[in-house]
């Protein structure tokens, strides 16, 4: 994690979202993939390997909504964001429905949802909502590895029911304003380099 390209986004003390970039970021292009990973506590997990163009731009909406208090959690969510996810995914008629600007109908949670990664026996997703204070926080969840696959096909299966009873976030900050900002800026950075290289090598090509 040393690498001299890394693109670090700073949580704390103890943790820091880190994009490994084989690269300069200068060269990123629309369809450059790379494994965005969370450090903490000397732990490494994945968050997301999308490419990195649609992950900016996922960050970069979240985190306009939350600048501007828009992500305030929906009375609905009453309890940790990452448990009623699980909700929705057992039974989608105990849980509120939103229509997406897309069309979409699913559930409310999904709102505040940032990126999800699955690796091995571990599945994680990020979230970026408002307090009712204003706060931003941004929080990693664990989700149930085996949720849809069958049980006799995994050999470290742990049935939902048991599996639940532990459940607990993998991380919750609370961002500053100041912090947020920054990461936009970082994120927005980004964006606009993949663009610009995206026009010039399209118009290198007539």
């Amino acid at each position: 994690m040393n690498n001299s390209y890394n693109v670090i986004f700073l949580i704390n003390n103890q943790a820091k979202i880190v994009i490994p970039l084989q690269d300069p970021v200068e060269w990123l292009g629309p369809i450059y993939q790379e494994n965005i990973v969370l450090l903490s506590n000397n732990h490494k997990v994945s968050l997301s390997k999308k490419t990195i163009y649609h992950d900016m731009l996922d960050l970069v909406e979240l985190l306009n909504q939350s600048l501007n208090n828009k992500l305030r959690l929906d009375q609905s969510i009453n309890q940790d964001i990452g448990y009623l996810v699980h909700e929705y995914h057992i039974d989608e008629t105990k849980v509120t429905q939103y229509t997406f600007p897309s069309g979409v109908i699913s559930w409310v949670g999904y709102k505040y949802k940032l990126w999800e990664a699955h690796e091995d026996n571990l599945c994680l997703m990020s979230w970026i909502y408002n307090k009712p204070d204003g706060s931003i926080i941004f929080e990693v969840t664990p989700f149930y590895p085996y949720m849809y696959c069958e049980p006799e096909e995994e050999p470290n299966y742990i049935p939902y029911e048991e599996w639940i009873k532990t459940y607990k976030p993998y991380l919750i900050a609370m961002l500053s304003k100041e912090k947020a900002l920054q990461w936009l800026e970082q994120a927005q950075h980004i964006i606009r380099i993949i663009e610009e290289n995206e026009a010039k090598w399209q118009a290198e090509k007539k």
